[in-house]
């Protein structure tokens, strides 16, 4: 590698880079190209890959940097491929390159590393080497080629490729790293663990104080402690920008305190509030946050977009109006939603608030009544200086689903706050639109089916059964919910499956939106019925078949221990265990006292509930925890609950077990208070 980038050194500038190496940072010189933006890359606002900018801006020719290394280096070529007598390597094919990076590197330049699948032609010997009439034929070999690129972001400079072997490429921050990755445009890949960590490390390098105990986190402080210059501006007339940043001197459009027009120009790590828009500090605060996000985030990305000579792209918006697309999310999309997504985890930090939530909920002895959750919620949002939705919608994130039926609004209009009897599953609600309502009639018979029976009315939003009970009617001869209707939503209302959820604020090429959940892929019940000889037909045989499989390999997994087995299936279905907990209806403290005792038969059984698991599984369960099904009244109802898990909730089968003068399987709200 040395020698061919001194050899590169004669055709090219050398420019100092400065490297990450064992954790430290490191000058070193390389052979560089400056960059030469051609008027190919003048084609719109869309964002360029790092592999575009490489062919387009540097010049890069990737097919012929390898060809050339193998003939500067024919034993790593030939090792490349297996075959140490080989002659005559030949590139035949390369692959478009998987791009790796790091957030994790030093500002002044970035290591992108380009992965190659390659097809090498060589001449190789079929006989003994020894043999002075060795017969030599020609064959094609696959391998793979790392090439690693220093990019100077800053002054515009790019090193020429260190190219190996993929396999022999050294271990460093790159190859190894778990976390902080980047994609093809240098925008870090996050999953929902990953920005509880990224916004550790943002709030230890710019606001400890916030790690420790319930903390405000303030725009303003944050910005001036990142280094950026904030201001609060008024933009153009009708403008829906709240805010933006800047990553390179732009010229602006604003209004001057007499509403004249003002051209102004705005200097780089600029942040710009619209003071018309941000109209509350909530508001001012979280679009601060959100723009400080974007450079923690996505400041390798701007520069790299710097780089193709579109001055539009070194700003980032956040909008008022809510955008609508029909397209998939591209990397614009996934670059507002993670920024917007972090902004909620800086502002409410994970630990902290769960604790707040916990001891807030303990004032009002645990029970998580809909008087109760409203004013957690406004306590939470007086505490971190948010406003009610963002705490709200951070109470459902952290694992409060009952928070989703208080301070709700269809159509603009508040309807009064609601809860269940028993846990709220995860994903569902009870509320609809109107008009969603009308589409959920045109696609759904079974919804429509049940409408038509006459049996429910729609109150507050609500599709409800229409009895004394649950409806009552008042002076005006307006119907509205009773009071215990109220408390036990789920008994007496028609629930819905929440697909995504939008915020009402929307941003520049995309929305802040909230991911569905992963689909359980251990199916303990399966629909047999599609009509003989059909494609419908194959298809549940097939699914039949994969799911039994991955069952059966789920149970051979089990180890011996309760507690062990119990985790590995949280494990594979990625439920953690306060999720569970939820479930239960129970408390943490409660599930760690079930775990640190002897599990009652009632408590396997609801737990098979909770997660859904196959019959055959939940008595493998019961087994491990000791006990054995009896032939009595409670212990055959706890054997049937078993064989229909898919269909039965913890609530409903607490139900069953009242109904027949038996204990329920989990004591819910008194076993919370008692704990």
């Amino acid at each position: 590698i040395v020698n061919f980038i001194e050899e590169k050194c004669l055709m090219r500038t050398s420019s100092l880079f400065m490297a990450q190496s064992n954790d430290t940072v490191v000058p070193i010189v390389m052979p560089s190209n400056a960059a030469q933006t051609p008027k190919t890359l003048e084609r719109g606002s869309r964002p360029y890959s790092v592999v575009e900018i490489l062919r387009d801006v540097f010049q890069e020719d990737f097919r012929k940097a390898i060809q050339d290394y193998m003939e500067q280096y024919p034993e790593s070529a030939k090792a490349a491929i297996g075959v140490s007598g080989a002659k005559e390597l030949r590139l035949l094919y390369l692959s478009e390159p998987k791009v790796e990076s790091s957030l994790r590197q030093p500002a002044c330049s970035t290591a992108v590393d380009l992965i190659f699948w390659a097809v090498v032609e060589a001449l190789i010997p079929v006989v003994d080497q020894s043999d002075p009439d060795v017969i030599m034929e020609r064959r094609s070999f696959t391998a793979n080629y790392r090439m690693r690129y220093l990019i100077s972001l800053w002054d515009k400079r790019c090193s020429v490729p260190i190219i190996a072997p993929a396999a022999s490429f050294p271990t460093d921050t790159i190859t190894k790293q778990k976390t902080a990755i980047t994609n093809q445009y240098l925008l870090p890949i996050l999953y929902t663990e990953e920005y509880i960590n990224a916004s550790k490390q943002m709030l230890e390098r710019y606001y400890p104080e916030a790690l420790n105990t319930p903390t405000a986190v303030n725009g303003w402080e944050l910005a001036k402690r990142m280094k950026l210059d904030a201001r609060s501006v008024r933009f153009e007339q009708d403008s829906d920008i709240q805010g933006r940043i800047y990553f390179d001197k732009t010229w602006v459009t604003m209004r001057g305190e007499n509403g004249e027009t003002v051209m102004e120009e705005i200097p780089p790590m600029t942040i710009l509030i619209n003071s018309e828009l941000c109209k509350t500090k909530e508001i001012e605060n979280s679009t601060l946050i959100h723009e400080c996000c974007h450079v923690f985030l996505d400041l390798l990305f701007f520069k790299l977009q710097m780089l193709g000579g579109n001055p539009a792209t070194s700003y980032t918006n956040r909008k008022k109006k809510k955008w609508q697309y029909t397209r998939p999310n591209g990397p614009i999309e996934w670059m507002e939603l993670q920024a917007e997504k972090l902004t909620a985890y800086i502002l409410m930090e994970e630990n902290n608030t769960r604790n707040e939530i916990e001891r807030l909920l303990s004032l009002r002895g645990g029970i998580r009544s809909p008087e109760n959750l409203f004013w957690v919620m406004c306590r939470l949002a007086t505490t971190f200086k948010v406003s009610r939705c963002m705490a709200k919608y951070r109470m459902i994130e952290l694992g409060y689903q009952e928070a989703e039926g208080i301070y709700s609004y269809l159509d603009n209009v508040r309807i009064p706050d609601y809860g269940c009897s028993g846990t709220w599953q995860r994903g569902i609600t009870y509320t609809i639109s109107r008009s969603d309502a009308g589409a959920l009639l045109l696609s759904s018979k079974e919804f429509c089916d049940v409408l038509q029976s006459g049996r429910y009315a729609y109150v507050e939003g609500h599709f409800c059964l229409d009895t004394e009970l649950y409806i009552k009617t008042n002076y005006k001869n307006d119907k509205r919910l009773s009071t215990y209707a109220r408390h036990h939503i789920d008994e007496c209302c028609i629930s819905f499956i929440v697909r995504g959820r939008y915020t009402n604020t929307g941003y520049n090429y995309a929305w802040a939106a909230r991911k569905t959940e992963v689909k359980d892929k251990y199916q303990s019940r399966h629909a047999f019925g599609a009509e003989p000889e059909t494609k419908a037909r194959l298809k549940e045989n097939m699914l039949f078949t994969q799911d039994s499989q991955i069952w059966m390999k789920l149970k051979l997994a089990m180890p011996d221990s309760i507690g062990k087995a119990i985790q590995l299936i949280l494990d594979e279905k990625g439920i953690t265990q306060m999720e569970l907990a939820m479930r239960l209806g129970v408390s943490r403290a409660a599930w760690r006292k079930w775990c640190a005792e002897k599990m009652s038969i009632r408590h396997i059984v609801a737990i098979c509930i909770a997660l859904d698991v196959r019959a055959d599984i939940g008595m493998e369960l019961v087994r491990l925890a000791g006990h054995s099904f009896m032939n009595n009244k409670e212990h055959n109802l706890l054997m049937a609950m078993i064989f229909e898990t898919k269909d039965l909730t913890i609530v409903r089968a607490n139900e069953i077990m009242r109904q027949n003068k038996l204990p329920p399987l989990t004591e819910g709200r008194d076993e919370w208070l008692a704990c």
